[in-house]
């Protein structure tokens, strides 16, 4: 196999899982250069929240060492994946439970959901977009009703 030659056929979910992994071991590390190398270079992360997000490898360096400087450390373990695969492209949808780590040993699980879409290069799997929210619960009503 070439430099250039994608790696050879894998489940996409097996995908996700791998590179979700990879992400979150350098988040949890808060490894800036780690979990930008998960990106290609032109990838994209959205947050939650109103302008949360960064594009590009300088943005990502910019947004990740700033979300690194938090008093937690961000972890979480891939659940329940939906994917499909085309070529070198996958797309997901993926269940978790995001794990916060505070330095007085308090552990906070929330329920997450992360989406995006990998592309092979170099024979490397890296996200091209990442979307990472707390799925809307009736608590948590996100529509403003007119009035």
């Amino acid at each position: 196999m070439s430099a250039t030659e994608p790696p050879p056929p894998q489940g996409a979910d097996d995908l996700v899982t791998g590179a979700l992994a990879r992400l979150s071991v350098a988040f949890g590390a808060r490894d800036v250069e780690a979990a930008v190398a998960c990106f290609s270079p032109e990838g994209a992360v959205y947050g939650d929240d109103l302008g949360e997000h960064a594009h590009g490898s300088e943005e990502l360096r910019v947004f990740l060492a700033e979300l690194f400087e938090e008093t937690f450390t961000l972890s979480w373990a891939a659940g329940e994946t939906w994917s499909r695969r085309r070529g070198d492209v996958v797309w997901f949808v993926c269940d978790t439970e995001a794990v916060l780590d505070y330095p007085d040993g308090l552990v906070e699980r929330v329920r997450f959901q992360l989406s995006g879409i990998l592309s092979a290069a170099d024979g490397r799997w890296r996200f091209e977009l990442f979307h990472g929210t707390q799925p809307v619960s009736p608590q948590r009503e996100l529509l403003v009703r007119a009035g």
